[in-house]
């Protein structure tokens, strides 16, 4: 019984001291950041913007139609990320709460310079989940981007967000680089990171006014700009579009995207490739010096037929899968090649393979990487199978000239 008493007194004392809602957050007393941007200041210090969401713009069911923006962009200055995002409560009515934020995006100028001391916050601040996007403005500061209005999304960053998701998996020429994978590949001694790139077509001025939004072809667009090339954590370059579909080609992050190839006979044929899977070897000549082979293998559907190909013979289509083969072997080596050559960076991790594979011979090259893979040997060989040529058999080109 005695004991029975003591076990209600740790109870109630519990109850007193562990209560579930100690830390409780209201919402009408939070501003939720749905993206940061990050630029240098002048003199030293940060250039932070944070886009914030207009809750009640965005709950109502007539959003935009009251003349109030779903989002408002803050900016502040400071000598560190926080000492900014502190600063900002000047002009923010509510605390910023960053758990929701879906993109993170670096001014060139600060990328350029090193984005470590702004990755430690990052990583450091227990809010912030790892699951956001990276991404790099090109040719101007972050606080730009975050200041224009778009069309679909009620908010600007979901709208990047969503671009970031639609075109890697349906284009891939895009990156999807989170937190947690630009970290994996900045610790990893034979890789370099990536980041996607986003660019502003038209007047900024413009771009933040809703009245652009509100036309059938808005004068100011957010547009992706291929990849970010990083040497540690800063940034030396970019490659475009067909430099983008070859990194996501060797880094198997390419679910599904369109091209063309010639045709026999004369003009093109578009393909659609649905699957796409490479694999890194790696081997040592008669001297250990480390040469690489990328090998590709896909499977395409016909998609558009610009040409008088016969379709319903194994001949034609069997060329125009060695046509695929050789428009790939050509992509995949013309982009690793510019990689390799303008900039040294290892951004498809073939450094780390020879690391796994044979650590000995790492060891020679890891202190000097970034020299020694410009004039490494890498060769490419694509495998590709047409698996599908449509509803239709014939080129309607074909049946127009047979009549």
């Amino acid at each position: 019984m005695k004991g029975y008493a003591w076990l209600m007194v740790i109870l109630c004392a519990s109850l007193a001291i562990l209560p579930g809602c100690w830390s409780k957050k209201e919402l009408n007393e939070l501003a939720v950041v749905m993206a940061l941007g990050v630029d240098l200041q002048e003199g030293g210090g940060y250039v932070v913007s944070a886009q914030v969401m207009n809750p009640s713009e965005v709950g109502s069911q007539q959003s935009g139609l009251s003349g109030n923006s779903p989002a408002v962009t803050y900016s502040a200055v400071g000598k560190t990320i926080p000492d900014a995002l502190q600063r900002m409560l000047n002009v923010t009515p509510r605390m910023l709460y960053l758990s929701h934020m879906r993109v993170l995006v670096f001014g060139e100028e600060m990328a350029r310079q090193g984005i470590s001391d702004v990755l430690d916050f990052i990583s450091r601040n227990h809010e912030l989940r790892t699951d956001f996007y990276l991404m790099v403005a090109k040719g101007m500061d972050a606080a730009e981007i975050l200041q224009v209005v778009t069309p679909f999304e009620h908010i600007p960053s979901s709208s990047l967000y969503s671009s970031i998701l639609i075109s890697n998996k349906e284009w891939a020429a895009m990156g999807k680089i989170t937190l947690q994978q630009f970290i994996t590949e900045l610790d990893q001694s034979g890789s370099n990171p990536i980041m996607s790139g986003v660019e502003l077509h038209g007047d900024p001025k413009t771009g933040n006014n809703l009245e652009n939004v509100k036309k059938i072809k808005p004068d100011t667009m957010l547009e992706n700009a291929g990849l970010a090339v990083f040497v540690k954590d800063r940034l030396v370059g970019w490659v475009g579009e067909a430099g983008s579909k070859a990194t996501n080609y060797v880094l198997n992050e390419v679910e599904m995207t369109s091209g063309y190839v010639p045709c026999p006979g004369g003009g093109i044929i578009g393909v659609e490739i649905t699957s796409a899977r490479s694999k890194l070897e790696v081997h040592l000549d008669k001297e250990e010096r480390p040469q690489f082979i990328v090998r590709l293998k896909t499977e395409a559907n016909l998609d558009a037929a610009q040409c008088s190909v016969d379709l319903s013979k194994v001949e034609s289509i069997d060329q125009i899968s060695r046509n695929l083969e050789h428009k790939l072997t050509s992509l995949l080596e013309e982009g690793i090649h510019e990689v390799q050559r303008k900039y040294g960076a290892d951004i498809f991790g073939f450094g780390e393979a020879l690391h796994r594979k044979y650590p000995k011979v790492w060891e020679k090259y890891r202190e000097r990487w970034e020299d020694s893979f410009r004039s490494m040997e890498v060769r490419v060989y694509a495998d590709a199978e047409i698996r599908r040529i449509g509803s239709i058999v014939q080129p309607a080109r074909r049946e127009m000239e047979r009549r």
